[in-house]
């Protein structure tokens, strides 16, 4: 079942890639009309009014956050191909977390600066879960750091 389990999360990993980058490719093109649908739809709000009178601050910080989450997606999918090929204590994804780890802290600084800009509290929210996910990246590294030490230190024993 955990076999099974691995290889659908891959390929929804791969399915939210492709989707993750065509919605990166439309910023540009749909952001505004976005907003224009949110401010029918909810009224003249201050969060989608702010977004408007910062445009394109807004496109920049939101396909740096967004190219940063791809890259993360991009490294979780490599990890997932040594689980399902049952060799995941590898450097490889040592220095896979480790990057996971420098990506969420940048789009945590993003959203942060970006409150400088214009503040809504969901970044203040988005910035405190990436930075929350980079310490936890940073932890799980040195714990895979470890396990491939003392896989390789038995490796060489046997």
């Amino acid at each position: 079942m955990s076999d099974r389990l691995n290889v659908y999360f891959k390929k929804f990993l791969d399915i939210s890639l492709v989707v993750g980058l065509i919605m990166e490719l439309a910023v540009p093109f749909g952001l505004k009309k976005a907003v224009e649908i949110s401010m029918t739809v909810l009224g003249d709000t201050t969060e989608y009014a702010e977004i408007m009178d910062h445009y394109i601050f807004a496109i920049i910080s939101i396909m740096l956050a967004g190219g940063l989450a791809l890259l993360i997606l991009f490294e979780l999918r490599k990890m997932m191909k040594t689980v399902i090929e049952d060799n995941c204590f590898i450097r490889e994804n040592v220095e896979s977390l480790s990057r996971m780890a420098n990506y969420a802290f940048a789009i945590a600084v993003v959203k942060i600066l970006r409150n400088f800009i214009y503040f809504t509290p969901a970044s203040l929210v988005t910035s405190a879960v990436f930075l929350f996910a980079g310490i936890l990246s940073k932890v799980l590294a040195k714990v895979f750091d470890k396990a491939v030490s003392y896989k390789e230190e038995n490796d060489l024993t046997i």
